[in-house]
């Protein structure tokens, strides 16, 4: 069979004209795509750079979009006059990305969305730019509105620019009004709920719907997932809806026993009761059942109710198989600044590490922590261990386990008049408000109350008075958080690598017997402190005398007077309250028998103070901002001391506050008579834009580069807070403090997988959830986007008998 290719010369010269009119308009395409004059056609003179009434509305959220949802964009006329609205006669529309990069050639798609016409006839898609909207006539008119589609996940922020052209000559172009900006919503876990309401002004009681979504599946976190899927779950879902001086559990803090109860055996009734005995402290205890297989990405459902008062929220599943992984939020704020509540919320749930075992995998055997450690968030970048199930060499973003919605059912009316008014007449006048006094702990959670007092002493005593409260109390936190002293021995690991133990310090009492104590400190700032604190000690505690008392009784034994007390265990030591010079470290205990009194124990069974070997001598002239930029390795090759984060403490908050217009300006702090202060000094430049005079932020950082070797990974870029220094008044803040934007690495090359093993055996002998299961995997294992790893059949078994 032959092909006949002679072809005449007009055929030909029309195939050419063919393939030159696709050529030039590939081109032309190509073109437009990345450029686009925005400028009004035929005009001759410049932009108007006077203020105009006209902007650029996205409906809906005004900062944010989710990828693949579609919003309005209103292009309209604002009045200015209530008889006249302002018109314009044509326009232009349209939206690029912030990156310059318009069209994802791989995919042939547009990553900044793409415009929908909503049936308007004064609207068109634009012949000349793609993805742009303009005019069908020169008809004036105030208000325009057009469909998008935001793009894909990754795709970054965009930006709609309009053009508008008012009368003949005016036009406007690119001014904060007619450029916005929407940037790809990150829905984070709720790591920091740093927009806690202190004082929440809502005067209705809320009703809400808790569901909790399970994740977890061999599909999402396919390393090492259990080989026994049938028995994976997530526990009862258990919470309360409490006051802002509670929580049943916090990062940083020693989970409860409750907490050991559910991670060991998943039964919740233990921490069920811890809740019921702060009954005081919350609204609602939330309860919902857990999901289990084959149900695990499931929903469970659960109610609850909040108030003026109760207007925060914690909640803990925990996952198992696992060592003591769980999942939930601490003190989500529901309270608006507005005096309303959140209408709804999704919050995407990462695993916590209660702190219980020091096992790395879902099926580790038993491995006890003593003593138990803080709660910690399980990140990529601390899963040092390649064994961890969420460890990952490339540093890619972890998916959710898990997620959250909340979402308001019903508001119950309720007076803003308080109840009290209700009782009690105008004669039961009080004073106002003293201020906060000083956190009742010295390291971790305490305390902090404020007082009034009646105007008339004899209301004192008056029963219609007596329901007025007279003092205040609201959690605070001292930073280092108090751990439990532990006699360990230390093991030789090159990450954990120490300073030498500094001097002794001088004994704690004067005469009779006290304690003595030296300190070192981890060099290496990226190891994760659980890592070594469970192999080593850092401070080491003798008992020592330097002489004898005159009075014997101050010559006892200390755990001899203290042996009829039912106390906690010693705290680690504080850091030094200097930074320099002569200072003092302290540690404390306290009774556990809250019914009894304090004087039934001697003084000295609560605290003892040493003081500190290894500060430096002030003539050092060592800088504040040196230990605040730079940390432990910084100061040891400057100052040969190393610190400890608490030290910043030591400084007034109104030492960070500057003169903006005098760069070297320094203030001093009073202290105490004989604790001397460094002037810190803080450069302007250094302080963010959007700073407030209770709230002082550094600059941001640069973005970091993008985690993905290839894909859709993330970058982020991070500030501190530098002051206040104190972490409940930081909450405070109600700044961004840490943002991630989505972006791609490179293209992921195709996955060619190994052959499909055997099928393994049934999962059941009978019954109709029996199933089977096969794996393969890719040539190069660190192909890490090769997903298609794992497939599941049905057994054909028989029915299970019948009792």
């Amino acid at each position: 069979m032959t092909i006949n290719c002679n072809y005449n010369q007009k055929e030909i010269m029309i195939i050419g004209s063919i393939i030159l009119a696709a050529f030039a308009f590939s081109s032309s395409m190509s073109i437009a795509i990345k450029t686009c004059d925005r400028k009004p056609v035929g005009f001759l003179t410049p932009k108007s750079t006077n203020p105009h009434p006209f902007r650029v509305v996205f409906k809906g959220n005004s900062e944010f979009y989710t990828p693949g949802m579609t919003y309005t964009i209103l292009l309209q006329g604002i009045k200015t006059i209530s008889t006249i609205t302002p018109s314009f006669s044509s326009f232009i529309l349209m939206v690029e990305a912030e990156e310059n990069q318009n069209y994802d050639e791989e995919n042939h798609d547009m990553i900044t969305g793409k415009f929908q016409l909503t049936g308007d006839v004064r609207t068109k898609i634009s012949e000349i730019c793609p993805n742009t909207v303009t005019q069908t006539s020169l008809i004036p008119k105030s208000e325009i509105q057009v469909f998008w589609t935001a793009p894909a996940s990754g795709s970054g922020c965009v930006i709609f620019k309009a053009t508008i052209v008012e009368y003949r000559d005016i036009w406007y172009m690119d001014d904060d009004q007619l450029n916005k900006k929407i940037c790809e919503e990150s829905n984070e876990s709720n790591d920091e709920n740093a927009n806690v309401v202190y004082e929440c002004c809502a005067c209705h009681e809320a009703k809400f719907e808790l569901t909790f979504e399970g994740l977890w599946s061999r599909h999402t976190h396919p390393k090492d997932y259990p080989d026994d899927n049938w028995q994976t779950r997530f526990s009862d879902v258990i919470g309360a809806s409490h006051t802002i001086d509670y929580r049943f559990w916090e990062p940083d803090q020693v989970s409860s026993e409750g907490m050991n109860t559910i991670a060991q055996s998943g039964i919740t009734s233990t921490l069920e009761s811890e809740l019921k005995s702060k009954s005081d402290k919350i609204r609602t205890i939330i309860k919902a059942r857990g999901i289990s297989y084959p149900n695990v990405t499931g929903k469970t459902f659960a109610v609850f109710r909040v108030d003026q008062e109760h207007h925060l929220i914690s909640v803990i599943s925990f996952m198992h198989p696992s060592p003591d992984w769980f999942v939930g939020i601490s003190g989500l704020e529901l309270c608006l600044p507005n005096c309303n509540w959140i209408t709804n919320k999704t919050i995407n749930l990462y695993p916590w590490d209660a702190g219980i075992d020091s096992g790395v995998t879902y099926n580790s055997t038993d491995m006890p922590q003593v003593p138990r450690m803080t709660i910690k968030r399980v990140l990529v970048a601390n899963a040092n261990d390649a064994h961890s199930p969420f460890y990952d060499p490339t540093g890619a973003l972890m998916k959710p386990i898990a997620k959250l919605h909340l979402m308001r059912q019903r508001l119950y009316e309720k007076s803003c008049i308080e109840e009290e008014s209700k009782t009690e007449s105008s004669i039961c006048e009080t004073s106002a408000w003293s201020d906060w006094d000083e956190c009742s702990a010295t390291c971790g959670k305490g305390f902090s109350n404020r007082y009034r007092q009646y105007k008339n002493p004899e209301d004192n005593h008056k029963p219609y008075c007596s329901k007025r409260s007279m003092i205040q109390r609201k959690g605070c936190y001292v930073l280092p958080s108090c751990l439990i002293e532990n006699e360990e021995t230390d093991m030789i690991d090159p990450k954990c690598d120490v300073t030498d133990f500094g001097q002794w310090s001088d004994c704690s009492a004067e005469c009779g017997p006290g304690v003595s104590a030296r300190f070192r400190t981890i060099l290496n700032e990226d190891v994760s402190p659980k890592h070594c604190l469970s192999r080593m000690n850092l401070q080491q505690t003798v008992k020592c005398e330097t002489k004898t008392c005159p009075d014997d009784h101050d010559n006892t034994d200390l755990d001899v007077i203290c042996s009829n007390c039912s106390l906690t265990h010693w705290s680690f030591w504080s850091p030094c309250n200097t930074k320099c010079g002569f200072g003092q470290r302290e540690r404390h205990r306290f009774n556990l028998n809250r019914t009894a009194m304090v004087e039934e124990c001697d003084i000295r069974c609560y605290t003892q103070t040493i003081n500190c070997t290894d500060n430096p001598p002030c003539e050092n002239n060592m800088q504040m901002e040196d230990i605040l930029l730079f940390g432990n390795n910084f100061m040891l090759k400057k100052y040969n001391v190393t610190v400890q984060r608490s030290l910043i403490n030591n400084v007034n908050e109104k030492q960070m506050l500057c003169n903006k217009t005098d760069t070297n300006k320094t203030t001093t702090a009073s202290s105490s008579e004989n604790t001397s202060i460094t002037p810190v000094t803080i450069n302007p430049d250094d302080v963010s834009e959007d700073s407030t005079e209770k709230c002082l932020l550094s600059n941001w950082s640069k973005f970091s580069a993008c985690n993905a070797i290839c894909g859709l990974g993330s970058k982020e870029r991070t500030r501190t807070i530098l002051s206040p220094t104190d972490p409940m008044e930081q909450k405070k803040c109600r700044k961004k403090l840490v943002d991630r934007r989505n972006c791609r690495g490179r293209q992921c090359g195709k996955c060619n997988y190994s052959q499909w093993s055997e099928w393994s055996l049934c999962s059941a002998l009978c019954g109709m959830n029996a199933v089977q299961q096969r794996t393969r995997v890719p040539e190069n294992p660190s192909w890490t986007w090769c997903k298609d790893r794992i497939e599941h059949r049905i057994c054909s078994a028989l029915a299970c008998k019948s009792d």
